[in-house]
């Protein structure tokens, strides 16, 4: 209501009152000029005061129903105050006053809470319109995005029956969804496959966590295979289970692409080790044996032409010998880390102990390995985690400032397990390796390809200050 027509309410309200009080006092106001003679005339033959209380019941009941319950209750009041006060008072007859005051009080009062809870009827029935009209809305906006959604989604029950499926479902099954509904999800899997979803099943049953999303391989019509990415989720209906909400992803062909790049990664990797190893050969028995072979001639021309030559001569021939030396050296370390022949002739251990003394000596960073007895190792295993190992002391030479460097190898029946460990700055490590790729890390990114090369896996952890330690552990392949 505009605040115009609320004071014009109210004016009326207070001007009726006005007139309507005037009235039920008169007999004090007798003798006030134009105020003694207001009164309320009789009307179909009942009294000016029956007719002056019906007066007020209708006030009441006017102003909660055009200003609201408050102003009601308050003109109700004030009505009772006079009319009360009337009763007890001035009329002559007291108690046929009094009782139709009351009454007519109870009256007003009731029609103040029948307004009110008109009132409030109507609120509820806006409000549950409201609500009508949003889950109306909701309702559509999910059918819709359940039937044109890009995922597969369906339902199935208990016993497997599929009840609904989108649209997206023929794309991975060549079905339509109304082909689709009534068919038993085993149909679509492979026996891995069932033998996964069971074990899914049942862990939802229990309340156990389900890794979301999980890899499942479903069998279309065709006999057409895709990869899905999935996620289930345990439908329960007055806190009983009903029904499983499935909703998948295609992922065949990036699965296939992932494949062929880890199958090329791995052919890079393996001809890498290749040339490194055809490097290191070369240098060794080329090039350095090249090299020692002149500081062997340079020796003995020094020694033989030491009383022939004058002293600057034989000083700068030591000095070139000097050189040729430190030379042979540095071949000689090149040639180890491109690919140690420690680690070809006697295995991942020592060859782990030679690569911490070095870098022991090189930095003056104490540095230790602790292994213990290991099983026959394939000898790709063998060079993934000793490149592992170089690029996590490479990574401490080059950021974690540390003092202290651990090795621990350890295996079981199954798989073996190498943590390095630092007491560096550490790093926040980010949650997707992709990230890694963006901040210049690429050794890391490098480290966790090589173990998922061989079916490992690789993890960090590091936080500002407490240091680094990288734990790979790798399936066994003799």
């Amino acid at each position: 209501m505009s605040g115009r027509w609320r004071n014009l309410h109210i004016s009326c309200i207070v001007f009726v009152f006005l007139v309507l009080s005037l009235s039920h006092y008169h007999e004090l106001l007798i003798g006030v000029p134009v105020v003694g003679e207001a009164r309320v005339t009789l009307f179909l033959g009942l009294s000016r005061h029956v007719i002056e209380r019906f007066i007020y019941l209708l006030l009441v009941a006017y102003a909660s129903w055009t200003l609201g319950v408050k102003v009601g209750v308050a003109t109700w009041l004030v009505s009772a105050l006079l009319m009360l006060s009337r009763a007890l008072v001035i009329s002559p007859n007291p108690r046929d006053a009094l009782m139709e005051t009351i009454a007519t009080l109870v009256i007003a009062g009731l029609s103040v809470a029948l307004i009110e809870m008109h009132r409030r009827s109507q609120r509820q029935q806006e409000e549950l319109r409201k609500i009508t009209l949003a889950l109306r809305s909701s309702r559509e906006d999910y059918e819709e995005l359940f039937t044109n959604g890009s995922d597969a989604i369906w339902v199935h029950d208990l016993a497997g029956k599929i009840v609904i499926a989108n649209k997206a479902c023929e794309k991975l099954t060549g079905y339509h969804p109304s082909e689709i509904v009534g068919k038993e999800v085993p149909q679509f899997l492979s026996p891995e496959g069932l033998r996964l979803a069971r074990e899914v099943k049942a862990k939802l049953m229990e309340g156990e966590t389900v890794e979301q999303r999980y890899e499942q391989h479903i069998v279309g019509k065709g006999k057409t295979e895709a990869i899905l990415e999935l996620a289930t989720r345990l439908i329960k209906v007055d806190n009983k289970p009903s029904a499983f909400l499935n909703i998948a992803r295609d992922v065949t062909e990036e699965r296939r692409l992932r494949d062929n790049l880890r199958v090329q990664i791995h052919k890079n990797l393996t001809a890498q080790e290749e040339e490194r190893k055809r490097i290191a050969r070369e240098l060794h028995d080329d090039v350095a044996q090249s090299i020692l072979l002149l500081s062997h001639r340079l020796d003995i021309l020094i020694s033989e032409a030491g009383r022939k030559l004058p002293t600057a001569v034989v000083s700068e021939l030591e000095h070139v010998h000097g050189i040729a030396d430190e030379v042979y050296q540095s071949l000689q370390r090149y040639a180890r880390d491109l690919r140690p022949s420690i680690l070809d002739q006697m295995g991942l251990v020592p060859a782990l102990n030679w690569l911490v003394e070095e870098f022991s000596k090189e930095l003056g960073i104490e540095a230790e390995v602790e292994a213990g007895t290991l099983p026959p190792l394939a000898s790709e295993t063998e060079l993934v985690m000793f490149r592992i190992a170089q690029e996590a002391l490479n990574n401490v030479r080059m950021h974690a400032e540390a003092s202290e460097v651990s090795i621990i190898v350890e295996s079981d029946a199954s798989s073996i397990r190498m943590t390095i460990t630092d007491n560096g700055k550490g790093f926040s490590v980010p949650k997707l390796t992709g990230d890694l790729v963006r901040e210049g890390k690429l050794g890391v990114l490098g480290m966790e390809e090589r173990a998922r090369l061989i079916g490992g896996h690789l993890q960090i952890k590091s936080k500002q200050a407490t240091g680094t330690t990288v734990i790979v552990e790798v399936p066994v392949q003799e």
